[in-house]
């Protein structure tokens, strides 16, 4: 063993052991060998080294995608005069946190589409540009229909909170009867957090330790009218975590999952997290603490690079208070102009 160690690695095992002679005359006179066969056990580590093998390729394709989009940028930047009318509205747009090819691809496509010229007064341009953000900013309300709500996403961005000012929403305001599960068993203190929720409310909650037990909870909750899922806050760059959380979604059926994500998180990092979350099946999205930042371009540029609809934002801590249902319209000016004044307080409570 020490023999093959050395020479296959300290994965190697052995397959077969027999007896043999060598041939010839001189085979029968002298005692038998022993062969010896071996190989790698490729079933040790494969799993650590597959993961790794996905978060390499997962970065490269990340990197691949970021110089396309530089190359982008730097093509239609030729075409984008830094003396006419729209230049200025590029630099307003970045400003806010606009990712540049997203903003000059906007600009492009007014230019294109409506050929205004240089003369164009700029409550015309800003008009044009309100209306292209809209277009790029996808908004759906709840369907009627929907019976489970999944909310997933990184750590820190509030998914409790947000659940917990939804379900009282749907308790105090819409006389819903909602139950709870939750399967953030990690973060410690989470499962009080919600329980403490959910007495407020009288909401019944389940706690889902593993996927095995995911049935018996929603057999539990079956005669509810919406059931909230909360989901332990997983890390973007960490492939093993983010396919544990699948585990546990692919035993929720025809669930309406959304990516929770803060509108302060860096352009670099909500790219990370919309591509490694795909493969939870996210279809909705919620952006949290748009009370805490003044610069709003992250919520266009993430419509924008995953096309799919906002339903929800949330503008501060109290609960159930300080939520709103996403508006393109009053979203876009708030990325043109950074005006917070629409956002307001106690939004459902009102």
């Amino acid at each position: 063993m020490q023999q093959i160690k050395q020479e296959l690695g300290p994965d190697a095992i052995i397959i077969q052991s027999r007896k043999v002679r060598q041939k010839g005359i001189w085979g029968f006179l002298r005692p038998p060998k022993v062969e010896i066969t071996a190989a790698v056990d490729s079933a040790a580590g494969s799993q650590a080294k597959l993961a790794a093998l996905e978060q390499s390729w997962q970065q490269e394709m990340g990197e691949l995608k970021q110089l396309v989009n530089q190359l982008l940028a730097h093509q239609q930047k030729q075409t984008i005069s830094s003396k006419g009318p729209y230049f200025t509205y590029l630099q307003q747009l970045v400003a806010q946190g606009v990712e540049t090819h997203v903003a000059q691809a906007l600009l492009m496509e007014i230019e294109q589409e409506y050929e205004l010229g240089d003369n164009i007064k700029a409550e015309v341009l800003e008009l044009m540009l309100s209306k292209k953000i809209q277009q790029y900013l996808p908004t759906e309300k709840l369907p009627a229909a929907a019976k489970i709500l999944v909310f997933t996403g990184p750590t820190g961005v509030g998914k409790t909170t947000t659940l917990a000012k939804l379900a009282a929403h749907f308790v105090l305001t819409e006389k819903k009867r909602v139950g709870m599960i939750t399967i953030d068993t990690y973060r410690i203190g989470a499962v009080e957090q919600l329980r403490t929720y959910a007495a407020i409310t009288e909401i019944p909650i389940e706690v889902v330790i593993t996927p095995k037990n995911m049935q018996a909870a929603l057999e539990k909750l079956a005669g509810l009218d919406l059931i909230l899922v909360d989901t332990a806050g997983r890390s973007a760059k960490n492939s093993m975590q983010v396919a544990e959380l699948n585990s546990f979604l692919t035993q929720l059926p025809a669930a309406e999952v959304f990516l929770v994500l803060s509108v302060t998180t860096k352009a670099k990092d909500l790219h990370l997290i919309t591509e490694r979350f795909r493969k939870v099946g996210y279809n909705r999205l919620i952006f949290t603490k748009l009370d805490e930042t003044a610069n709003f371009g992250a919520i266009l540029n993430t419509t924008y690079a995953t096309g799919l609809p906002l339903t929800y934002l949330t503008t501060g801590q109290n609960v159930p208070d300080d939520l709103e249902e996403a508006d393109r319209e009053k979203i876009a000016q708030l990325i043109l102009r950074g005006e917070q004044s629409w956002i307001r307080r106690n939004a459902y409570g009102s």
